[in-house]
């Protein structure tokens, strides 16, 4: 769109499009991902430590999305 000069406002919306798909797919890969931790973290044995790595590795997503 830039090589052919279109509009500004035209390439910015554009742009903001994009970064909403990409913003969702971010979304739903943490979404999965927090689940998948979630699920191990219930459903294992695990260590305390092991559990408390998981709930570490969870907060640091949320941060990420929040």
């Amino acid at each position: 769109m830039i090589d052919t000069e279109r509009y500004c406002v035209d390439v910015a919306h554009q742009i903001d499009a994009v970064i909403a798909a990409l913003r969702r797919v971010q979304s739903d890969m943490i979404r999965d991902h927090m689940h998948g931790l979630v699920q191990a973290s219930v459903a294992s044995n695990l260590s305390q430590e092991e559990r408390q790595r998981l709930a570490d590795e969870i907060g640091s997503l949320i941060g990420r999305i929040v």
